[in-house]
């Protein structure tokens, strides 16, 4: 029985399918289609009553990693080859030497099947590697460049890991293979296809992302058939038996005790993990202010509403870009020197915010911290400005300012800061990213992919509980 898809494009049982030809090639070549594989050649491969060729001339394809993406496209590929004489078939991939190592492989493959037979001597040389069948077909692999498609005939063509590729690059290519497809159509009667495969990528992958989720939104051509693999979105990635449900192959190419050795090759990259076998888009920055790893090994238990007095602890404030929301974090003092930083909050716009930092100061009698300058201006001016209470602010000037982000850093570092586990918190993390003014650097709200208030908060909290105000103490007399 398949696994259940986040989204996809159903079996239409009105139209004949290609698929169980598929599924013959795929037991020639020794390895059968999983359920999985099943769903999507029969799929992909309907015809169109009225043209007795393909109806779909796209296949959009997400899934994660180990699951057989590569044998599907090869069984699909070999049957392609025999539709008729002369026909073309690419596999595009990242580099050359990756489109090569994947045929390499097939080439083993289809030698040391009974499909030998219809095939001839493939070419090896270099920039020139070709399987050549008797009919006159030919199956090819390519990299991925901005002029890989340009006046190339294709009767099917897949370009693979399209999560590499920027929406530029992506587009350049289809735009050189789709004025191809009229012709191939017109002289081969049999309508070629474009499949575009991948990985869910990251924020840097606009090609694919743009082309899912347009999927996703129900914006796709009636001649586009997707279909998305993966764990739903709230579906806690490190839970195994969560990635043994919904990963499509398993329990059928490996079972939960080799998941777990897949889960140890990815220490300290948790969102490399989610991403490859729960198929979720890592969301990140390439240049993030903390690298993953370092944050994932400074992680601490939070502290209890009612145990914050018991410690000496400083509040820090920030503001996103449009005064959107407002966030509010404690660095706690630990016993042992360290530094507990911890989300506490994050309040819609700035309007609520004096009373909730005036409640928060008053009730633990602590300082706080907040830029006077750029989105937290008018915040800060307000609260410099409340008499009832009075608050006391550790005193950040311009200069302190660039060394907040560096301080924090170096203190996860150095193991003398800690972070406490919140959700939010960790998307801030990952979401911000970093501009440089010479050799120092803050965090950048506009260059950055979400809410950056939350890890600056913690920022400033933590700069804060190293720089405490002065106590006022009795007035002195000499």
């Amino acid at each position: 029985m398949t696994v259940p898809t986040r989204g996809g494009t159903p079996r239409n049982p009105e139209r004949k399918t290609d698929g169980p030809i598929v599924a013959r090639f795929a037991q020639l070549l020794g390895t059968p289609l999983l359920p999985w594989q099943q769903l999507v050649a029969d799929v992909a491969g309907e015809i169109d009553p009225d043209t007795g060729t393909y109806f779909y001339d796209t296949v959009i394809l997400s899934t994660p990693r180990q699951c057989g993406k590569s044998t599907l496209v090869d069984a699909v590929d070999t049957r392609n080859s025999q539709w008729g004489p002369d026909r073309y078939i690419y596999y595009l991939a990242q580099t050359g030497k990756d489109a090569g190592d994947h045929f390499k492989k097939y080439l083993k493959v289809v030698q040391a099947s009974p499909l030998a037979a219809i095939t001839r001597r493939p070419y090896l040389g270099a920039g020139d590697l070709r399987q050549p069948f008797a009919n006159g077909s030919v199956i090819m692999p390519k990299s991925v460049t901005k002029v890989a498609g340009h006046g190339v005939q294709g009767d099917k063509i897949t370009l693979d890991e399209a999560f590499s590729l920027s929406e530029e690059t992506g587009n350049t290519i289809v735009d050189g293979f789709l004025p191809t497809t009229a012709t191939r159509l017109r002289a081969t009667g049999v309508q070629p296809q474009l499949w575009i495969t991948s990985t869910e990528g990251t924020a840097e992958s606009t090609f694919f992302n743009k082309r899912l989720d347009a999927c996703r939104e129900g914006d796709v051509s009636r001649r586009t058939c997707w279909f998305d693999f993966g764990i739903p979105a709230d579906a806690d990635p490190e839970n195994l038996d969560v990635i043994m449900r919904y990963h499509p192959a398993a329990g059928l190419l490996w079972d939960k005790r080799q998941l777990r050795d897949f889960r140890d090759q990815f220490k300290g990259n948790p969102a490399g993990w989610a991403r490859a076998f729960g198929n979720r888009r890592d969301e990140g920055v390439t240049d993030r202010v903390i690298d993953e790893a370092l944050w994932a090994d400074t992680l601490t238990a939070p502290v209890a509403p009612s145990e914050l007095g018991a410690r000496p602890v400083v509040f820090g404030v920030a503001v996103d870009v449009d005064a959107t929301y407002t966030s509010i974090s404690a660095a706690i003092v630990n016993n042992d020197g360290t530094i507990s930083t911890q989300l506490l909050k994050i309040l819609d716009g700035t309007g609520h915010a004096p009373a909730e930092i005036a409640r928060l100061c008053d009730t633990y009698d602590a300082p706080v911290v907040i830029d006077t300058r750029g989105t937290s201006a008018d915040l800060a001016d307000r609260l410099t400005h409340m008499t009832t209470p009075e608050l006391r602010f550790c005193e950040l000037s311009a200069a302190d300012y660039l060394t907040v982000g560096q301080a924090y850093v170096s203190g996860l570092s150095n193991r003398a800061v800690l972070h406490a586990a919140d959700p939010d918190l960790d998307a801030s993390a990952a979401n911000s990213a970093r501009t440089w003014a010479g050799d120092a650097w803050r965090v950048t709200r506009r260059g950055s992919t979400g809410l950056t208030s939350p890890l600056e908060s913690c920022m400033l909290a933590a700069w804060g509980a190293a720089h405490m105000p002065e106590e006022d103490g009795p007035l002195q007399i000499y």
